[in-house]
């Protein structure tokens, strides 16, 4: 399991206790804070991600301190952040002082380190089944990535030529592994061609289309009738593709059911949706009137599918 015992970071190894640094509205890290309120860990303090101040230091036993990295202020691209997550991307968690990245890994050690309900089913075929799902949802987070880039974030997500400079120089430090580097460059000048994106949306739709298939049987979650990690997974993904314009209620009947149950548990709605339904109304509201004007996701999908 990656765990970083010589961060880079002065902060890391001074914390004690459960500190998250997250975004509110990155899938990623809504996975973390679903489970984490599932196993009955509270949200504590929020606090500037590189704070040091006495009392941010230390989570209270049962809570977790909220170390927000603001992607809209490109604070994950800062070298204060970059020293914690070479990466540059959220989520990443910090147990007394030891530090953990990636959401499945911190899943991972959630299970391991707290009670709670588990995550990773024991029974062996069950077991395979879900982490099955899990990887082919990691596998399609650059699909995800370019379809919220096109038809939500656009402009808004573009690089200035200074932040593409900046961004480059921070990655030398690291391993760039989400590649953000030549992402952003393309993305940011216009380089990336509509078929790209056009393939990425195709995938999610043949990926979300087989999920619905399998829910066909009448079980409540993607495994059977225990949630599971891939049920956090696949559940982070349908609240951005449906703020991206994504009509899974029409395409996909039966996942949207099962989006709908897990929805409205009450760790979704507390440690999901409650700082984030601002953001969430305007990522949907955008859509919305995109799609009355015949533009946006859902009229590329349904042209694309009818070609």
């Amino acid at each position: 399991m990656p765990q970083i015992n010589d961060s880079k970071s002065e902060i890391v190894p001074r914390l004690q206790g459960l500190h998250l640094f997250h975004f509110d509205g990155a899938p990623c890290a809504q996975r973390v804070r679903f489970v984490l309120g599932e196993k009955n860990l509270q949200r504590g303090r929020d606090v500037k991600f590189d704070s040091v101040s006495p009392g941010t230091l230390a989570a209270a036993t049962g809570t977790w301190i909220s170390r927000s990295v603001s992607l809209i202020k490109k604070q994950n691209m800062s070298a204060e952040y970059a020293r914690i997550h070479p990466d540059m991307v959220v989520p990443a968690l910090a147990h007394d002082g030891r530090l953990y990245l990636e959401s499945m890994d911190i899943i991972e050690y959630l299970d391991q380190a707290f009670g709670g309900p588990s995550f990773i089913p024991s029974d062996p075929g069950k077991r395979q089944e879900t982490l099955a799902l899990v990887e082919q949802a990691k596998e399609l987070h650059l699909s995800l990535r370019y379809v919220s880039f096109r038809w939500s974030l656009g402009r808004l997500a573009m690089l200035s030529a200074k932040e593409q400079a900046n961004l480059k120089q921070l990655a030398q430090g690291g391993n760039d592994r989400e590649n953000l580097v030549a992402f952003y460059e393309a993305f940011s000048n216009k380089g990336i061609p509509q078929q790209v994106f056009d393939e990425h949306l195709l995938e999610l739709h043949k990926a979300l289309s087989v999920l619905n298939q399998k829910l066909g049987d009448g079980r409540n979650y993607l495994t059977g009738d225990i949630l599971t990690m891939a049920d956090v997974f696949w559940a982070m993904k349908l609240l951005r593709l449906i703020e991206t314009g994504y009509l899974v209620s029409e395409h996909h009947p039966l996942l949207f059911a099962w989006y709908e149950r897990i929805y409205r548990r009450p760790a979704f709605q507390q440690e999901v949706m409650l700082r984030n339904r601002l953001l969430n109304w305007v990522w949907r509201s955008k859509a919305a009137v995109e799609r009355m004007l015949g533009l946006g996701l859902d009229p590329a999908l349904k042209h694309l599918l009818a070609a």
